[in-house]
């Protein structure tokens, strides 16, 4: 029987987890680096990586997303047991949605927050940077950034939106 490779997110947000433990599941750049590395050097193609104070999530095509949650789980100071507890994993058609909805600020704490379309853009040249992005993800990222850009110019969603801060970010990874 051969496996069927699929685009999954997996990760946490502030939708299902606290601060705290949304902290021990950020990746600092030296962490995501070293999980991109590694991805690739497992043989992996694509694969993006966003860490925020409201969000860590792991965007990938690959056979099983245990792959993903591992990844995560050993390049953070997060567990199995609390990613079981309290992450998301979604495939396909739903993985496809979130990204548009993060990347468009339709999943932000305040709705019509545009930063979040900047760090998906860092993370997508990031992963670039190790030859972990193809011709899907390069698909992806730019219609995202085109139906944010038409949300901006075409509705008032973005009208007196800011990003919430997160000064009760403590972790240590945030800083790195």
């Amino acid at each position: 029987m051969r496996n069927i490779i699929r685009y999954y997110v997996v990760g946490l947000s502030y939708k299902n987890a606290d601060l705290l433990t949304r902290g021990k599941f950020s990746l600092s750049k030296l962490q995501t680096s070293l999980l991109l590395q590694q991805a690739k050097s497992d043989g992996l193609n694509e694969l993006m990586v966003i860490s925020t104070c409201n969000r860590t999530e792991l965007y990938g095509i690959v056979e099983d997303p245990q792959i993903l949650i591992d990844y995560l789980c050993k390049f953070s100071k997060g567990t199995l047991a609390q990613f079981k507890e309290k992450g998301d994993v979604l495939s396909e058609q739903e993985a496809i949605n979130h990204v548009f909805q993060v990347g468009c600020g339709l999943d932000s704490q305040i709705i019509g927050d545009f930063e979040i379309i900047g760090q998906l853009k860092k993370s997508f040249y990031n992963s670039k940077k190790y030859d972990m992005v193809n011709g899907f993800s390069e698909r992806l990222v730019n219609s995202v950034i085109q139906a944010s850009k038409r949300i901006k110019t075409e509705t008032k969603l973005s009208s007196g939106a800011t990003s919430v801060s997160c000064l009760l970010y403590t972790s240590d990874a945030a800083d790195e």
